[in-house]
């Protein structure tokens, strides 16, 4: 077996390959295009072959060109890879040969490797976060301008009505033109938002653990698919205390002696997964009617706080989903 490891940069890849002695290969340096790994690795034969590259902005392209050309590929984990292989030295070529040997030695921290069809449901809905984020980033600009400026809004909200009065009844020509400017740019993310919106829903439709996780109250066709494509496949959490954990939703722990301290939450987890949940959370415990949710939030907020009463309600929902996908049932109110 042959053992290659790949540093992988924005616009260059440093490759090293060993045999499982340790005997070098090859080495090389060339830019990140198809043709180039192609030549580096045209003497190895896929079967008879490992590679592993580090998690980074582009590893998704690197790796479905060395997927095409059926090569087994690991995803490496650079915090944990960091971690077992801390060197006072850093040079590309050392983290290069550095990954090769952690791959002959079977020492990798493996990152979650997710099919193509859920890496591309990821990338639509983490697009639309995109465009949630810079739609609230120009409705903050126009309340900022007009604060400046001491022109007081009359109305709550920065809707159609708000943005008419806006551009009826400020005369200020310079102030005008910039706020004219900004709302122009809203208008396109709102287009934006329910292009994008519409082909979310479409998705849900056909995906059946989408439409499984609508049947929480609260959870729509959105927030439904954020959880799908975060999560990924639910078998590879052999317990909802895994999937809350991956979540970031479980307390730190000191363990000395006979000392046993809960700190704050877990800061290494999936960021994307655990806002989704807590936004979730907070839909959840306002709704009315008969809703164990807000009861459980209601008594704990007393004792503990808002913030940490949404992250238990966030942690419980994490675990509902989870029975919920494991099991394929729908949500039940005990």
């Amino acid at each position: 077996m042959n053992y290659i490891g790949m540093d992988i940069h924005k616009q260059f890849t440093v490759a090293v390959a060993k045999d499982r002695d340790g005997n070098l290969l090859a080495k090389d340096k060339f830019d990140n295009n198809k043709t180039n790994f192609e030549t580096f690795l045209k003497i190895f034969v896929p079967e008879e072959t490992k590679i592993v590259i580090e998690s980074s902005s582009i590893w998704e392209y690197i790796y479905e060109i060395l997927e095409g050309m059926k090569f087994e590929v690991k995803l490496a984990n650079p915090t944990k890879t960091r971690a077992i292989a801390e060197a006072r030295i850093k040079t590309d070529s050392i983290d290069a040969d550095t990954l090769c040997d952690l791959l002959r030695a079977n020492l990798v921290a493996e990152s979650y490797i997710p099919p193509k069809e859920i890496r591309n449901l990821r990338n639509i809905m983490r697009q639309r976060k995109a465009i949630v984020k810079g739609r609230t980033q120009i409705k903050n600009k126009i309340h900022a301008v007009l604060l400046m400026n001491g022109i007081k809004l009359p109305y709550t909200t920065l809707g159609k009505t708000a943005m008419k009065w806006i551009i009826d009844e400020i005369n200020i020509t310079t102030i005008k033109t910039i706020l004219v400017s900004y709302i122009n740019l809203l208008e396109q993310y709102d287009f934006e938002l329910k292009k994008i919106e519409e082909r979310i829903n479409q998705i849900a439709m056909q995906n059946n653990e989408a439409k499984l996780l609508t049947t929480i109250y609260g959870i729509a066709s959105v927030r439904a698919l954020e959880l799908v494509s975060e999560i990924g496949d639910i078998k590879r959490f052999n317990s909802p205390q895994k999937l809350c954990s991956y979540c970031g939703l479980i307390p730190s722990i000191k363990q000395s002696g006979s000392t046993l301290r809960f700190g704050r939450l877990v800061k290494q987890s999936n960021r994307s997964l655990k806002s989704t949940l807590i936004e979730s959370s907070w839909n959840l415990i306002r709704l009315q009617g008969e809703n164990p949710f807000r009861e459980f939030y209601k008594k704990l907020s007393k004792k503990k706080g808002k913030q940490k009463a949404i992250c238990a309600v966030a942690r419980k929902l994490c675990c509902v989903v989870y029975v919920m996908l494991s099991k394929n049932q729908e949500f039940m109110l005990l």
